[in-house]
């Protein structure tokens, strides 16, 4: 068993590390980001800025924050020379061939279609498809039951809330934030927030 070092130690670290350890990993210790609430197992942790680990480590990318993402791999992972390993749960239908990159975590009950490329460091959540012959780039995050068709391009630093669908061919540019349940039929201008117009609300009703 290979071991790795989960860069994060709170709530998201530990639904990580529960992939990684069943993908065939194990999990030396969690390493806490600035500013993170740590819910990790006394005496498992440490803070990554005071114990940052040796070049060569192998690690697991463990922060949901978007902008803490790209900071780890900026200021840590990619200058310290880490070895930011794919994490493919053994439940998850992914060809080999379909990860292109490094640090991807793909989670249980996933589907990745026929010829369909993922770049590096991307979050999918459980129960999340892509359609065969798509393009998915870097440090998306894609939560759960996100569903993609076929023919689909997807930039970079995306974020997908739950249960969001991309119909068929729709492309999607760069640092974009999705709403949850939203349905996309048309192409997604990179640098914008999509959203619904119309979302329930909960008023309290008054006695008569």
């Amino acid at each position: 068993m290979t071991d790795v070092v989960v860069i994060g130690a709170g709530k998201f670290a530990r639904e990580v590390a529960r992939y990684t350890e069943e993908s065939g990993y194990g999990v030396a210790r969690y390493l806490a980001v600035e500013g993170e609430e740590v819910h990790a197992p006394d005496g498992t942790w440490t803070k990554l800025a005071a114990h940052p680990p040796d070049e060569g480590t192998k690690v697991v990318l463990a922060v949901s924050g978007m902008k803490q993402r790209r900071e780890v791999i900026e200021e840590y992972i990619t200058p310290r020379g880490w070895q930011a390993v794919n994490v493919v749960h053994p439940s998850a239908r992914v060809d080999p061939a379909a990860i292109g990159g490094q640090g991807n975590i793909i989670g249980p009950d996933n589907y990745v279609g026929v010829r369909t490329v993922l770049g590096s460091y991307n979050v999918v959540n459980y129960r999340c498809t892509f359609g065969h012959h798509s393009r998915i780039g870097s440090g998306n995050f894609f939560a759960p039951n996100f569903h993609a068709g076929n023919s689909v391009e997807i930039g970079d630093g995306n974020f997908f809330g739950l249960a969001c669908t991309v119909a068929p061919e729709v492309r999607i540019g760069d640092t974009c934030r999705f709403q949850a349940g939203l349905t996309l039929f048309e192409n997604a201008a990179s640098g914008f927030s999509y959203l619904s117009p119309s979302r329930i609300k909960a008023i309290k009703s008054t006695e008569s």
